[in-house]
């Protein structure tokens, strides 16, 4: 009789330590999930199409909010930043410019301290027919030379006859704490999913 009271206990005892094993699992993977998404991945949905061809209106992407932080930030990285005068209203821009340079658009060609930089990105079917629609010479327009700050940088969208971003004198440069995410993975449509990061 007293062996199976025991016993009994035992299998009690048992049962709750393996609840106490899923619950501590549980609240584990719940934890990492908040986390992932709170300092690593959001999600968001591309409005406007200021980076078309390669980003489109109402995509559905997730940033890497991580790589902002455990990576450099080089030329013509992809990256998420924060309008300074709206904080929910984040941009993804194209970066031209790095801290410390002078940057310059003449005759359709960037110059980075007064050097010209190819910027082999760009889609150019899309540049031609953008520029025969509008009945432009160049897809960039003439930017007179700007010199950035030892914590800005220079940021402007891949569809330039269709961008609000430095080259406005409104918005200029940006500041290194507004950028809050390097890359972007389309999940949504399926048929379109794709990583971009930067302009290899």
């Amino acid at each position: 009789m007293k062996n199976r009271k025991e016993k009994k206990q035992r299998d009690r005892l048992d049962i709750l330590l393996t609840i106490c094993d899923y619950a501590r699992v549980f609240v584990i993977a719940i934890l990492i999930s908040l986390l992932v998404f709170t300092f690593g991945v959001r999600k968001k949905v591309v409005s406007g199409n200021s980076m078309y061809p390669i980003l489109q209106d109402k995509e559905d992407v997730l940033i890497n909010v991580a790589a902002s932080y455990l990576t450099s930030i080089d030329r013509f990285d992809v990256v998420v930043v924060k309008n300074e005068n709206e904080e929910h209203d984040l941009w993804v821009k194209r970066v031209i410019g790095l801290p410390g340079e002078t940057i310059a658009y003449k005759d359709g060609k960037l110059y980075v301290n007064h050097q010209v930089v190819e910027e082999t990105f760009l889609d150019t079917t899309y540049m031609e027919k953008a520029m025969k629609e509008k009945s432009l010479s160049v897809f960039t327009q003439d930017m007179e030379e700007i010199t950035l700050q030892k914590d800005e940088y220079f940021l402007a969208g891949d569809n330039r006859v269709n961008s609000l971003d430095s080259r406005t004198p409104s918005v200029g440069p940006f500041h290194r704490n507004q950028i809050i995410a390097k890359g972007v993975l389309v999940y949504s449509p399926l048929s379109k999913v794709r990583y971009i990061s930067d302009g290899k």
